[in-house]
């Protein structure tokens, strides 16, 4: 017990001493310069006008409402040069007053057919009289832009633009099918702007390369290749024609950027297609790996594969974080990275040597799939994982027999490596994590990690895509009910997707028949079901008649000769979780020791909630943010909450329901000498999708 008071008291007196002796008008501390705050991607601000004892007044003081609906919103918004910077469902880049949420100005970038889910934008300061440039993706198209009057800077590129399958390996005539662009920013060194990409989880597919851009002219300076070319590092773990044949590979999560030692930290995501990997025998490098690179050069220092071979969809989807811990009285740089399994690597920045032992476990290497060979060991921390490990029989709760007559007669496998089958799997942690993209938050004067987790299981099945095609006998309903409800809801009000049953209707059928075909990230791709098959969810969503796309007919199917069910979380006979509370976590992790100091569960499940059972937990996409005011800030839940937790505890001390679901990180900032938090919230029946900011009450 008395260590645990010593770490009580260091965590409160850090809070004090990061948050004394300093000017919180001070330009670097009043901003939130740059997607997750800076190039350390902690997500932390030296804020504390709003803390733990006087963050109950907060009260919303602004919101700004897009006037059309649109896409989901996922942004981080960027406070730089007293404007306040996001992205609106509509598509439109806006500058805002900080203080009142007035538009300054707005940009509209050029119509495109591939969509992506922007989580934020990548802003450098100007010098030598050039003005500050944001780098905005959208579609396929990287745009450099004036961020004091929102137009392009038309000494970029070609009046302002470079097209963003510049370096990559993507032929002109596939360009329709193999759909390149990016969800996360990059980060700017010196003159290099260095970014990843998001391609297509199906096939066909490209390799995600890591690329540099000048920041001035555009010019492509250097690629970094993720799946290896001949003769390159790692080129032995695929097998020939690797990079013609299969993709992914990219970093879709977000990077971080060590400016002094001039080395950026790159996640990347699986190989795809994701869950049958027949086609590329072997470890897959540098496919869900952790890189160092040079950032100057591109050049590979030290790499490290969070998951061999990967069938199941472990992407690293977040960011990671730098930060200095304490290790035998000595202080050592490491850069910090949180899983979608629920594990927590850190490594020395230089060496990438882990601070932490990891251990090759063997795990099951008998796959029912043609030709599937799963790798026959994958890394696992000893340090203790913030989510439950495997779907045991003590994780069931109230409808254990039920569970376990199901995987008795189902013949399901349980475990967390368990290759996947057609006969099918129960899976957890899942996909959508453990950990996402949202990434974690930390504060760097307590050196506490805050992390939020998804823990709900997922039943995963592999399926035939030619007995799919040729089973046109479905009708609509049954086709939604099996592709799209686990996502959107049996009556499409939405869940852990978005509410789509007004929207979809003010859509043509054949942009809703674009959006199911190629998919609307983070919504996968649909392209394996037949032209009917996609013509009849249409009709049904639109309470329309069936109208075929005859121009579908030329465009070939999914390369796989497999794919997946899709990404159903296992529920009971009841239809909620088959697994016991808490369905989501909000964590803190001593990031010296890698010991949980505590954890709590984050957000409500509705239904239990009304039934009088709280304390549930949640599905949760989003993030967190922490302040020096010892608050931690969160959406994320499909509860629509925003909440402040208390760092030292996991106490809620403030919440708000919100118009939406905020699948955002929010940002916070100073204007005027008032200190406001701000966060994207996504449409809903009664809300067209926009940003909401808050404040203390001025007297």
């Amino acid at each position: 017990m008395p260590g645990v008071i010593r770490g009580f008291l260091f965590f409160v007196l850090s809070i004090i001493a990061i948050s004394c002796g300093r000017n919180e008008t001070s330009t670097s501390q009043a901003e939130w310069p740059t997607f997750g705050h800076d190039a350390s991607n902690n997500k932390f601000s030296l804020l504390s006008s709003v803390d733990t004892a006087n963050v109950g007044q907060l009260k919303e003081v602004w919101r700004i409402e897009d006037s059309t609906s649109g896409a989901g919103l996922y942004f981080n918004p960027v406070m730089i040069s007293n404007k306040l910077i996001g992205l609106m469902p509509s598509s439109h880049l806006v500058a805002m007053d900080p203080a009142s949420g007035k538009v300054l100005w707005s940009f509209k970038p050029d119509t495109s057919s591939i969509s992506n889910w922007s989580k934020g934008i990548t802003c450098h300061p100007g010098s030598n009289g050039e003005p500050d440039q944001i780098f905005l993706i959208y579609g396929g198209m990287l745009y450099a832009i004036n961020a004091e009057n929102g137009k392009v800077l038309e000494g970029f590129g070609e009046n302002g633009r470079v097209d963003f399958y510049q370096g990559l390996e993507v032929a002109d005539s596939m360009r329709n099918l193999v759909a390149v662009s990016s969800n996360a920013p990059g980060v700017v060194y010196k003159d290099l702007f260095i970014v990843g990409c998001k391609v297509p989880d199906e096939l066909p597919s490209t390799a995600g390369d890591i690329r540099a851009f000048n920041i001035h002219t555009g010019k492509l300076e250097w690629v970094f290749h993720t799946i290896p070319k001949p003769g390159e590092f790692g080129a032995d773990t695929w097998s020939p024609g690797a990079r013609q044949r299969n993709g992914g590979a990219n970093c879709w999560a977000g990077m971080a950027l060590d400016e002094k030692r001039g080395i950026v930290y790159v996640p990347t995501a699986s190989p795809s297609f994701d869950f049958y990997g027949a086609d590329r025998p072997g470890q897959n490098l540098f496919a869900n790996c952790l890189l160092a690179l040079d950032a100057k050069t591109g050049k590979r220092i030290w790499h490290f594969q969070t998951t061999h071979h990967d069938l199941w969809d472990r992407d690293n989807g977040s960011p990671p974080n730098l930060v200095t811990v304490e290790r035998d009285g000595k202080k050592i740089d490491v850069v910090a990275l949180v899983t979608k399994m629920g594990f927590l690597f850190e490594f020395n920045r230089e060496t990438g040597e882990s601070l932490f032992d990891i251990n090759e476990v063997p795990v099951d290497t008998v796959s029912s799939m043609p030709g599937e060979k799963p790798w026959p060991t994958q890394p696992i921390p000893v340090n203790p994982p913030f989510a439950r490990q495997g779907y045991k029989e003590e994780f069931y709760g109230r409808s254990a027999d039920w569970i376990k007559s199901e995987i008795s007669k189902n013949k399901y496998k349980t475990g967390i490596y368990e290759p996947p089958s057609m006969a099918g799997s129960i899976i957890l942690p899942t996909a959508h994590g453990g950990a996402n993209w949202g990434g974690a938050s930390v504060n760097p004067g307590t050196n506490m990690l805050f992390v939020n987790a998804t823990d709900i299981p997922w039943i995963l099945k592999l399926t035939d895509l030619k007995k799919i095609r040729e089973n046109n006998q479905l009708d609509g309903q049954t086709l939604y009910m099996n592709y799209c409800k686990s996502c959107h809801g049996a009556d499409m009000k939405g869940g852990v997707g978005p509410n789509i049953s007004l929207r979809v209707k003010k859509y043509r059928n054949d942009q809703v028949t674009s959006i199911i075909r190629k998919g609307a990230p983070p919504m996968p791709s649909f392209s394996f079901l037949s032209e009917q098959q996609i013509a009849r969810i249409v009709a049904y969503v639109r309470d329309t008649t069936i109208q075929l796309q005859h121009e579908m007919a030329g465009v070939p199917q999914n390369n796989e000769p497999f794919g997946f069910n899709g990404y159903n979380f296992y529920l009971d006979t009841l239809d909620d979780p088959a697994i016991k509370p808490p369905f989501g976590t909000m964590s803190a992790i001593n990031l010296n020791t890698g010991e949980i100091v505590w954890q709590v569960p984050l957000g409500e499940y509705k239904k239990f909630t009304s039934q009088g059972i709280l304390n549930t937990g949640s599905f949760n996409r989003g993030g967190g943010i922490a302040t020096a005011g010892g608050l931690i800030f969160i959406g994320a839940t499909e509860d629509g909450m925003f909440r402040a937790f208390d760092q030292r505890n996991g106490k809620i001390l403030w919440q708000y329901q919100l118009p939406g679901m905020a699948s955002s990180i929010p940002s916070t900032y100073s204007a005027n000498g008032r200190q406001y938090i701000v966060v994207a919230v996504s449409g809903n029946d009664d809300f067209m999708g926009g940003y909401i900011a808050f404040a203390l009450p001025q007297n």
